[in-house]
């Protein structure tokens, strides 16, 4: 398919676990208050420190397997492997169950998921990771209710007697352009200490631009998107956290070519990055991003190279 208005055929990445695209849509579903500020984030650049090197290969039409070396500073550095797997296929299209893990063989970290709708409008995910063979155990479990015109989802992450945190949100679409809804927090370190919030949340959507806003005691986070041209989107993020007192602003930009995409950022404390991202050659299915982030006021810089190679051509966008 050639269309002007498709992603890039380059390192274009396949679950986890499903990556949605505009289109022709006849239900108002706004999406979750997770998702609010996605426009704007999706064409945030995820910056590389040193070198990765991404394997990614198809066994069949339901499962895959993955590989990762990662040399970092800033990040965890070693070997991955795992694997991406669905239950359930009707004809060519997957159905859930589909589960995704990957191991460190060296220190054993792993980091396990899995999606499940058991009917059309209800969505169980779970998470968990291990940082090593003797850390505690980190999960995240979800659970959304999807209707026509709103959602609603409750989230928990390492929920145990002793701590945890919860959310419980509620977003609702009066048109096809506005949606407002709310975030209740509860957060608990001991049994009988809870600490509660509240935040509302608001969007504005029109076909070529998106504005959207979050307010709660602790601090204000607002997001607009544009798309410019057939080919280049900008974003601006604002944030400001009461308890400090700061904020920060940031302007993004995505330029879309053929096979390849540019992707910056400039913010208010003088960080500037950028990240180039191709195909090394049309007919290989190798992927390459190249990135750059260096902040003036500390004159310190952070540069990477991450490297996909992908033989059954699932991350070429065809």
């Amino acid at each position: 398919m050639n269309c002007e208005w498709c992603p890039p055929k380059c390192n274009v990445k396949f679950p986890p676990c499903f990556y949605k695209y505009p289109g022709t849509r006849s239900k108002t579903n706004p999406g979750s208050v997770l998702e609010l500020h996605c426009l704007a984030n999706g064409i945030k650049p995820d910056f590389v420190d040193g070198i990765k090197l991404d394997y990614h290969h198809r066994l069949g039409r339901n499962k895959a397997i993955t590989a990762n070396w990662t040399l970092s500073h800033n990040e965890p550095s070693g070997f991955r492997f795992g694997g991406i797997y669905t239950a359930h296929l009707h004809g060519d299209i997957m159905q859930t169950p589909t589960i995704h893990a990957d191991i460190n063989p060296t220190n054993f970290s792993t980091n396990i998921g899995i999606i499940y709708y058991p009917f059309r409008c209800l969505r169980i995910q779970a998470n968990l990771q291990r940082a090593a063979e003797k850390a505690q155990l980190d999960t995240q479990t979800c659970i959304e209710w999807c209707t026509n015109a709103s959602t609603l989802t409750t989230t928990l992450y390492n929920a145990r007697t002793q701590s945890g945190r919860g959310t419980l949100s509620y977003l609702r679409a009066f048109n096809e352009q506005v949606a407002l809804g709310g975030e209740l927090l509860v957060e608990w370190n001991e049994p009988h200490s809870v600490m509660t919030d509240i935040a509302f949340v608001a969007r504005y959507r029109q076909p070529l631009y998106s504005l959207a806003a979050t307010v709660s005691r602790q601090g204000i986070d607002v997001s607009y998107w544009q798309r410019l041209h057939r080919k280049i989107k900008m974003a601006t993020l604002w944030a400001w956290q009461r308890k400090t007192g700061k904020s920060l602003a940031t302007v993004c930009y995505q330029w879309n070519f053929e096979d390849a995409y540019v992707r910056g950022k400039f913010d208010s404390d003088l960080s500037v990055g950028v990240i180039y991202s191709s195909r090394i050659l049309p007919h290989v299915p190798i992927g390459m991003d190249l990135s750059l982030l260096m902040n003036l006021s500390t004159n310190r810089f952070v540069f990477g190279l991450n490297f996909t190679l992908d033989p059954s051509g699932l991350r070429k966008g065809e």
